[in-house]
């Protein structure tokens, strides 16, 4: 292995083009993203299935048992896939600033036991997510309540509560694959950066890019460009963030997000 002086100076791009390193870590983001969402899909289908044959068979229909039996499966998937995340973006890391690394070791040589890292992020996130199924078994039971109220027979709630459920589940799919993976993965970039940082002594910044197109928040358009130093926080619409994905800012800051931070040593110059 290289001298770590030598290996400090791999870690020190020159020039970084924030542009091309959004969209690198975007094409990450996308790719486990899109992976999630069909895992996700399918959870849901299988959930609503289960629901409604509880209902027709027995008359059963009671969401926070449902819940639990949802969470059950959600739980392993997610942690599961925030460990795939994290993976994927140290990996890419490793690849960008060290050619030579071993291919069992991360932040530069120093190993990572990301059972460890998932299980303190999913601590920062089980609140959120353990309401996932809970919020989903009440839109089956409002369904039934309201085919009942109409004097349905139980074929048809069972094809009225599919019809309705799979359009607004296939939308949930999609919320929570897109916000966990990104936030999962702004994370772990900056949990990257930090050690790197302190492993090597070395001084570095961030930057906040946002993607600038008719569906991003102003507050995040207005927060592009904006750099701190890597123990600062952005403020993006009032809000102190240390990342994109920060749950310190809120719902309004985080779910949809597509905004990328760049990190580069102080010597480096970032370009748009």
């Amino acid at each position: 292995m290289k001298p770590l002086a030598n290996r400090l100076l791999s870690f020190r791009q020159g020039r970084v083009n924030a542009r091309a390193e959004a969209r690198t870590q975007l094409i990450i983001r996308n790719n486990l993203e899109k992976r999630f969402y069909k895992r996700m899909n399918t959870l849901l289908r299988k959930f609503l299935n289960v629901q409604l044959y509880l209902y027709t068979e027995y008359g059963i229909s009671n969401a926070e048992v449902a819940a639990q039996a949802f969470n059950e499966d959600f739980i392993p998937l997610i942690q599961s896939h925030y460990k795939r995340v994290f993976q994927a973006v140290y990996k890419n890391n490793e690849d960008k600033y060290m050619s030579d690394r071993k291919a069992d070791t991360f932040v530069f040589g120093t190993s990572i036991d990301f059972e460890a890292v998932v299980s303190n992020y999913f601590a920062t996130r089980e609140l959120v997510l353990a309401g996932v199924g809970l919020r989903m078994a009440l839109r089956i039971s409002n369904l039934i309540e309201s085919g009942r109220a109409n004097g349905l027979t139980l074929p048809q709630i069972a094809r009225d509560v599919s019809t309705k459920f799979t359009a607004i589940s296939r939308g949930r799919a999609a919320l929570i694959a897109r916000t966990e993976t990104h936030n999962a993965a702004s994370f772990a970039n900056h949990a990257y950066h930090l050690t790197a940082e302190k492993n090597l002594g070395t001084k570095m910044i961030k930057q906040w890019v946002s993607t600038n197109d008719a569906r991003t928040r102003s507050a995040h358009s207005i927060a592009n460009g904006q750099s701190v130093d890597m123990n600062e926080d952005f403020i993006v619409g009032g809000v102190p963030m240390g990342y994109a994905g920060d749950s310190r800012g809120g719902a309004r800051n985080v779910i949809n997000c597509r905004c990328i931070i760049i990190y580069a040593d102080e010597a480096d110059v970032v370009s748009n």
